[in-house]
C-alpha cells in the first residue's frame, strides 16, 4: 500500500499534478495560468473525451469536442463561480456542445468492433467472454435514445451523483431519476433479447 502511495506521488509530480482542487485550478487556469489549464486538460483528457466519445460514437467528434470545450469554458470563465464544484460545470458545457453536434448531425458514427474472428486464435474464454458482453453493452447503448444514453453514461461512466446529473443535463432531478428507470430497463431488455437470438 506504501509503495502503491508513493509511485502515485511520484507520478503526480512527475506530470507536474499539483494538491490543487479542480476549482482553484479553474480560477488559476481563468486568470491565466498556462501550468493550471495545462493541468486541468490532463485531469479531464480521459473522463472528459471518454464522455465525449460515448455520446458521439465518433473518435475524431470526441477530440474535437474535448478541445472545444476547454476553449469554450475559457472564454466562460467569468461566469464561473469558484464556490461551486468544476467537473459538473466542464461536463455541462462537453454534453450540451455534443447534444449540438448531434442535432446537426443527423447520422452518428459508430466506433467498430472487432469482429470475434479477428481476435488471437489463443484468446482465453473468459477474455472473448469480456468482449462479447462489451459488445452487447455496445449495441445495447447505440439503441438507447440519445437522453437515455446521456444519462447512464454521467451516472455510471463519470460516477455523478442524480444531483450532478440534472445540473449537467439541464432535467430536473425527478426526471435523471425516471430516464435512469427506464434506460436500464431498456438496455437490459435489449441485452435480454440479444442472448436469445
Amino acid at each position: 500500500m506504501v509503495s502503491r502511495r508513493n509511485a502515485h506521488e511520484r507520478r503526480r509530480r512527475a506530470v507536474g499534478e499539483s494538491k490543487l482542487t479542480d476549482e482553484q485550478l479553474a480560477e488559476k487556469m481563468f486568470g491565466g495560468d498556462e501550468n493550471a489549464t495545462r493541468e486541468l486538460l490532463e485531469r479531464f483528457r480521459r473522463p472528459l473525451y471518454g464522455t465525449l466519445l460515448r455520446l458521439t460514437r465518433n473518435p475524431a467528434d470526441a477530440e474535437e469536442l474535448f478541445q472545444e470545450t476547454f476553449l469554450r469554458a475559457l472564454h466562460a470563465g467569468s461566469r464561473f463561480d469558484a464556490s461551486r464544484r468544476f467537473k459538473p460545470w466542464i461536463f455541462t458545457i462537453a454534453v450540451n456542445l455534443a447534444r449540438d453536434r448531434s442535432r446537426r448531425a443527423r447520422h452518428r458514427a459508430t466506433p467498430e468492433l472487432r469482429a470475434a474472428e479477428d481476435l488471437p486464435e489463443k484468446t482465453e474464454q473468459r477474455t472473448e467472454s469480456r468482449w462479447i458482453l462489451h459488445a452487447d453493452l455496445e449495441r445495447a447503448l447505440d439503441e438507447l435514445p440519445e437522453h437515455h444514453r446521456e444519462v447512464i453514461e454521467l451516472r455510471y461512466f463519470e460516477g455523478m451523483e442524480e444531483p450532478e446529473i440534472a445540473k449537467t443535463a439541464g432535467i430536473p432531478r425527478g426526471t435523471v431519476k425516471s430516464r435512469l428507470h427506464h434506460a436500464i430497463r431498456k438496455m437490459r431488455d435489449l441485452m435480454t433479447a440479444g442472448d436469445t437470438t
